[in-house]
């Protein structure tokens, strides 16, 4: 029985760090996105050849060109990282629903249909 419930609380606090994590990771990819846009509508803070951007704490200034295409990068990097954290916190949530024996919540299994 103390197995069980410490079987439980693992799954539900999987299931919570991996909720604050896609928060997290949402926040970033936003902030790239707008920093993208800004980017398009020529208002970001980028001259013809060179461009200002922050890591961690600091200020750093690059080639333009390499700097969008870091940040398209990093945009690639979160969308996977987003997907395998809602697959793992998935599994984790029918696990834990298994495990408490609840039934299954009609449709918390479909898929996002694909623009292909």
């Amino acid at each position: 029985m103390e197995q069980l419930l410490m079987e439980r609380e693992r799954l539900a606090e999987e299931v919570l760090v991996n909720k604050q994590l896609l928060v997290d990771y949402d926040r970033k990819r936003n902030g790239q996105r707008e920093a993208l846009n800004q980017w398009r509508q020529g208002q970001g803070m980028h001259t013809a050849n060179k461009a200002w951007m922050q890591l961690g704490d600091m200020f750093i200034r690059l080639p333009a060109d390499k700097a969008k295409q870091w940040i398209e990068k990093d945009q690639g990097v979160l969308n996977e990282a987003i997907e395998t954290t809602r697959n793992t916190m998935h599994a984790s949530a029918t696990a834990l629903q298994v495990l408490e024996g609840s039934q299954k919540i009609a449709g918390f299994d479909l898929k996002s249909l694909n623009q292909n």
